[in-house]
């Protein structure tokens, strides 16, 4: 492995779990933590790859545009991932859509299996909490952010919400990316608002986001 991984991994997860109290739980970590590096202008996996279903996506470090994909290469863009962002892709399998990142600039990213992290969260209750107040927690937030973001009206005050959200991300990414999550229906690639904020609602928690996000874009 390579040792920059390593470090990357440690500056992730070292803040949120004691390094001697929770080796086990580290090491289990670890051994279920897939590092990639994205060159900038690349997408992390293949057209209609399927890799993505299941996974919990870290952003370590650089700068991603998570995106949509059907069946009719219609693309929308959902997340903008920098680094600490993180991002719960549920199975699509039984859907037209995959998810993929596309790098804006040279990222590195974490890859967690999600039900192998369900597994070591039996074994160790640090990880379920790393998962249930962290991992989950920041998802959904993110997500969240993103419905306030895409509902608002007014687009001074989507501009200005996007550069609390993002700071300097607007000087950093494409015009055209930029628009399509101030103005989508003024991108070149439509999408529709985003409908997010039913996860929040307790008795849906599990439900798959696969589900919400094809109703949200695809109709």
């Amino acid at each position: 492995m390579d040792v920059a991984y390593i470090k990357y991994f440690y500056k992730v997860f070292l803040p949120l779990l004691d390094r001697v109290k929770d080796r086990a739980a580290l090491r289990f970590l670890y051994r279920h933590t897939a590092f990639f590096t994205i060159q900038k202008g690349k997408p992390l996996f293949r057209p209609n790859s399927t890799a993505a279903n299941g996974s919990i996506i870290i952003i370590a470090d650089g700068l991603v545009n998570g995106f949509l994909l059907n069946k009719d290469a219609e693309q929308a863009n959902i997340w903008l991932g920098k680094p600490g962002s993180i991002y719960i892709c549920d199975d699509f399998s039984f859907t037209d859509h995959t998810f993929n990142l596309l790098a804006i600039e040279d990222t590195v990213v974490l890859i967690i299996d999600k039900k192998e992290l369900e597994e070591g969260c039996n074994w160790y209750p640090s990880l379920d909490s790393l998962f249930n107040f962290y991992l989950l927690r920041n998802a959904m937030a993110d997500a969240n952010n993103r419905n306030i973001l895409f509902r608002m009206q007014n687009i001074e005050n989507k501009t200005r919400l996007f550069r609390r959200m993002y700071p300097g991300l607007s000087e950093r990414i494409p015009a055209e990316l930029l628009l399509s999550y101030l103005e989508p229906h003024l991108a070149l690639r439509s999408e529709h608002d985003i409908q997010l904020d039913e996860i929040f609602n307790e008795k849906l928690i599990h439900k798959p986001w696969s589900l919400m996000l094809k109703e949200t874009y695809f109709g």
